[in-house]
């Protein structure tokens, strides 16, 4: 089993599966491990080996679960939801902890009861087609099933089958419901639980509405029953502002009447996340800090990064085994220390460096329209090539996350949405370009919708929406710089508008 954890539990990079107990892995999870920030104003000893007990802004895996604490009662819920019901919709809010209590929390918990097979997926995921990144949910589900559908192939294999898969199921050709039942001949003796992670990514990266219809309808009519012995258990994890998005689709709100949602820690519980894993590892806090921190902690469930970020910096300053209250207010307490240690870096920027930085930021936010901002996935052929040395910087200063997407296509994000609503210099940024980012992502969707239809003539642009796309080309907004394909678009568009007024144009014989 050692060598199947050091295989499953990489560093950095991507993992095809995450290795949990000594039985199980949950396939298809991709994530990595940041490294540690370097900051020369870290005062804990090089000689001191103590692991940090906390994440910052990532959240607890499997393999984190002893450091998690003050969600009992909500893992309990879910587990016994489990045992019930086969389609469970948990939302919160951003920050809320919904993904770590899921990963660490309901899976560690199910795997110590036996008998469960684990995968993964998260909506948002890109497909490479033609050399164009399409954002797929059905190739999605797809690879997160095929290493349990068919678990024989080797690595090329799944992938080929994936994609195949994905087709099938989005043709109708292949029912899930057949997928399922030939997973549980393969397993006969255990439940499958699916987890579909962040689902707000169906509206914020899928912007193509039959797509999306599809797939929940897909969803829906294949695992939705009201049965309690099913072979396959869904639980997806939703930000709870999105829930009017997944309301206007009637079938869906059907099944949304029975959702969980994670509401605000009280006292007690954010207690616990702060005292209980430094406890665990002989450090504790000076008299009145866990006080004074509770303190600062806003009533509202957002505000859980901002704290797992702010007891990591702690951490790196603690002095032996105490955490001070001169280090609190070094690292700028809860409130600051994020949005702190974002700046510090920004400021070591040269201007050339600053302006890449902010082309990058800029492509990793999907601006709300009557919600909040969000963040997006995007990979390295959008941010592009030559940008990339720059963006593992970002990453090696804990702003962005890297990883790898089911194509092996690299991909970069923020590191977690706290950074977009809380650091004023981005959220500068983004109000001073909400709107040519907004018109910047239209016209991305309708090269993508040309690309999907063949490059069909009827799906260029035309008249004002062709004006407003030569506007941006020429604005002066290059940190929503449009990549070459939809460049290559709008160029398509503007040929066929000149061929077509040309046509219009009568010809005059000369007698």
């Amino acid at each position: 089993m050692a060598d199947e954890r050091e295989r499953y539990n990489s560093q950095v990079g991507e993992a095809k599966g995450l290795a949990i107990g000594e039985h199980n892995i949950i396939y298809n999870y991709f994530y990595s491990h940041p490294p540690a920030i370097a900051n020369e104003e870290v005062t804990a000893t090089e000689t001191d080996n103590l692991r940090c007990p906390y994440r910052g802004l990532l959240h607890f895996l499997p393999d984190n679960a002893e450091d998690f604490f003050g969600r009992d009662d909500s893992i309990e819920t879910l587990y016994q939801a489990t045992q019930t019901r086969n389609f469970i919709p948990l939302l919160g809010a951003s920050g809320s902890g919904k993904s770590s209590v899921v990963f660490a929390g309901l899976v560690p918990k199910l795997e110590a009861k036996g008998s469960w097979k684990f995968t993964y997926f998260r909506p948002g995921v890109i497909r490479k087609d033609n050399k164009q990144d399409i954002p797929d949910p059905f190739y999605a589900l797809a690879t997160a099933l095929v290493p349990l559908y068919v678990p024989d192939a080797d690595e090329t294999e799944q992938l080929k089958q994936g994609r195949q898969l994905a087709e099938s199921l989005r043709s109708g050709e292949i029912l899930l419901s057949d997928v399922i039942t030939r997973i549980q001949r393969h397993y006969p003796g255990d439940r499958l639980l699916l987890i579909a992670d962040q689902f707000e990514e169906l509206y914020t990266v899928c912007t193509d509405a039959k797509v999306r219809h599809r797939f929940l309808d897909i969803l829906i009519d294949n695992i939705y029953t009201p049965s309690s012995d099913s072979p396959l258990v869904l639980v997806l994890t939703m930000r709870a502002d999105f829930l009017g998005n997944a309301l206007s689709y009637a079938s869906f709100a059907q099944v949304l009447k029975d959702d969980m949602k994670l509401g605000a820690m009280n006292h007690t519980q954010l207690r616990d996340i702060i005292e209980k894993p430094a406890q665990k590892l002989g450090v504790t806090f000076e008299l009145g800090l866990v006080e004074t921190i509770l303190d600062d902690v806003e009533d509202e469930p957002g505000n859980l990064p901002l704290l797992e970020f702010a007891l990591t910096e702690l951490w790196k300053r603690r002095k032996g085994q105490k955490i001070t209250h001169q280090a609190y207010q070094e690292i700028g307490k809860v409130q600051g220390a994020l949005t702190r240690h974002a700046d510090r870096i920004l400021s070591k920027l040269s201007p050339e460096e600053t302006k890449a930085a902010q082309r990058i930021f800029l492509k990793l936010v999907n601006p709300g329209e009557g919600m909040g901002d969000t963040r997006r996935q995007v990979t390295q052929a959008e941010i592009g090539v030559s940008n990339w040395n720059f963006v593992k910087k970002l990453a090696d200063d804990h702003l962005v996350v890297t990883s790898q997407n089911t194509n092996d296509q690299e991909t970069v994000e923020v590191v977690h949405e706290a950074l977009i609503r809380h650091w004023s210099q981005l959220r500068e940024w983004i109000d001073e370009s909400r709107e040519a980012i907004r018109a910047a992502r239209k016209i991305e969707a309708e090269a993508k919708e040309w690309e999907n239809k063949g490059r069909n003539n009827g799906y260029l642009l035309q008249d004002r929406r062709l004006r407003d796309a030569k506007e941006l080309m020429q604005s002066d907004h290059p940190e929503v710089e449009l990549s070459e394909f939809v460049k290559e678009f709008v160029k398509d568009s503007q040929k066929k508008q000149y061929i077509d007024t040309f046509k219009r144009v009568p010809i005059q014989l000369i007698a």
